[in-house]
């Protein structure tokens, strides 16, 4: 890698440790470094924190005096979810939408602890939350979960908001799941295939 990109080993070795600290890349000895493979039981944890975390940062932004300014900023792009759930090919343009917007309310959370955590586990969790949108009912779904999450917000709703905001992860932690599944029948509970795993990483 360092003589096809023209640099030296130690910026490829920064770059493999950072990959490994977000899970994506399997560092051995001996065998040197590869492609993390989908695990269920991964999914599962990941997501149990992350939708307690998502539904922290929907009370807080509900109960935000200035959330206005925040949320006017992802009233058009949570419109424009609806418009790419109902488009058969839109997959990718869903799922870069629906991640960017996430994004955006977690830097727009003036608790900086929450900030951080969930920042932390931007890199973990969205190749799930990618391939759990390969259905267009469950596209459908998380657009109109998120329009109701913004109208909480909006709302000030801060109770209702925590409640929509854990769902709706919850909810994507289940539809990742049913898609790394199918991927082969007889596999075992905790390991997906390798070849599910390489097409979409």
């Amino acid at each position: 890698m360092a003589k096809e990109l023209g640099v030296s080993h130690g910026p490829i070795r920064d770059a493999l440790r950072q990959l490994q600290n977000a899970g994506l890349v399997t560092i051995s000895p001996y065998r040197g470094a590869y492609v993390t493979e989908y695990s269920a039981r991964e999914i599962e944890e990941l997501y149990e924190v992350r939708s307690a975390l998502v539904g922290l940062r929907a009370r807080w932004l509900a109960q935000d005096p200035a959330r206005e300014e925040i949320l006017t900023q992802v009233e058009e792009p949570i419109a424009r979810l609806s418009r790419l759930a109902d488009e058969p090919e839109a997959k990718e343009q869903y799922a870069a939408a629906a991640l960017a917007i996430s994004n955006f309310l977690t830097e727009g959370v003036s608790n900086r602890w929450l900030r951080s955590t969930l920042q932390a586990l931007t890199l973990q969790t969205s190749r799930y939350t990618r391939m759990s949108f390969e259905a267009p009912e469950r596209r459908r779904e998380s657009a109109h979960a998120w329009t109701r999450l913004f109208a909480a917000m909006r709302a000030g709703d801060g109770q209702l908001a925590q409640s929509l905001a854990s769902t709706q992860s919850m909810s994507t932690r289940d539809a990742a799941l049913r898609w790394v599944r199918a991927g082969s029948p007889d596999a075992g509970p905790d390991q997906i295939p390798k070849n599910r795993a390489s097409s979409t990483t």
